[in-house]
């Protein structure tokens, strides 16, 4: 179940446990808003923060850690990236990730980033950052708005004798 941090104090408790599980990580500064995802039992599974809120730029950073990838059901995928754009009002959403995280980097690809960049040593000597994002455009016509995605239309093509 996707649970949304109500306060300051879970806030700072939630930014705390996802912030453990990511080695490039010291912490959050606030503002941020953290989500977590919890099992039967109750027990958080999965930490989101969303931060470096740009509101000039309309830019949202997201982090994400997890004990295990079967928090990331499609319903709570879907919610996370209505909260980004349709709550927060976000015209882009970004990760940064570490370039030898590849399976954080399929994931993020998988859920319809894209790949846009790489900052050069930005977690240390040697270790790589991957920009990825989702632009709202992109969001809109995506699986995770409710709507199939739009396929695109078909292209006539011109071959030798056609014209």
């Amino acid at each position: 179940m996707l649970v949304f941090a109500q306060g300051e104090a879970e806030n700072r408790g939630l930014a705390a446990w996802t912030a453990a599980r990511i080695d490039h990580v010291d912490g959050f500064a606030p503002p941020c808003q953290c989500a977590a995802v919890t099992d039967a039992a109750g027990r958080v599974v999965a930490g989101i923060v969303f931060h470096d809120w740009q509101p000039a730029a309309g830019t949202l950073q997201l982090s994400m850690a997890a004990e295990s990838p079967a928090w990331a059901s499609r319903a709570v995928l879907a919610a996370l990236f209505r909260y980004a754009f349709v709550t927060n009002g976000a015209a882009k959403l970004w990760t940064a990730t570490p370039h030898r995280s590849e399976r954080a980097l399929r994931f993020n690809l998988g859920i319809g980033m894209r790949r846009e960049a790489v900052l050069r040593h930005q977690f240390g000597p040697g270790r790589h950052a991957v920009i990825c994002s989702m632009l709202a455009r992109e969001w809109r016509r995506s699986r995770w708005n409710g709507r199939p995605p739009r396929r695109p239309a078909r292209q006539a093509s011109c071959t030798r004798g056609e014209r």
